[in-house]
């Protein structure tokens, strides 16, 4: 602001040197006043500026923590484990209160109709659950694949996918377990 401070200091002594008595004064009266709103101004700035850039180190704080998160779903697990090995372990070891079944036709269910077995079942007594199908990349285009997600869906069972050639972390599979049981 001291740019804004020397030019209003130059321009009011310039006014006085031209300005008869009675304008020095209002014209003094003026640059003061014109001075007082510049710094309001500049501390409003100021303050916009400083929020601005608390905002900005929050945004990357959280795109960190995003990109971190990440990492630790996507990087190729190195416990020589299947997908399926993983998840029936994370089921084991988080979850024992739950019967675990795998390879369940939806007509054991009371579903009619060719259907694609669900890979994991996860029970809660007798009744299910959770289901879960571990996919390839084209399962989903496959009626009975279909078929056999609109039956859950119907039944009122949460349905879950794992795509079997993605690195499906231990921790990505408890969190999403967590999520639904």
């Amino acid at each position: 602001m001291g740019l804004f401070d020397k030019l209003l200091k130059e321009g009011a002594e310039a006014l006085k040197e031209i300005a008869t008595e009675e304008n020095k004064e209002k014209a003094t009266a003026l640059f003061n006043s014109l001075k007082e709103t510049i710094n309001e101004h500049a501390d409003e700035l100021k303050k916009a500026v400083d929020e601005f850039q608390a905002e900005a180190q929050k945004a990357d704080e959280t795109r960190k923590a995003e990109k971190e998160a990440m990492e630790t779903y996507y990087t190729e697990p190195e416990d020589g484990l299947t997908c399926r090995e993983r998840i029936l372990k994370v089921l084991a070891d988080e979850f024992p209160q739950y019967k675990v079944r795998e390879n369940v036709s939806p007509k054991e269910l009371g579903g009619e109709g060719r259907f694609m077995d669900y890979s994991i079942v996860v029970c809660d007594g007798q009744s299910p659950k959770l289901v879960m199908m571990l996919i390839g990349k084209t399962t989903t285009a496959h009626r009975e694949y279909r078929w056999s997600r609109e039956e859950a869906e119907k039944r009122g069972i949460t349905f879950l996918n794992f795509v079997e050639h993605y690195p499906n972390n231990t921790k990505y599979i408890s969190d999403r377990l967590h999520k639904y049981l």
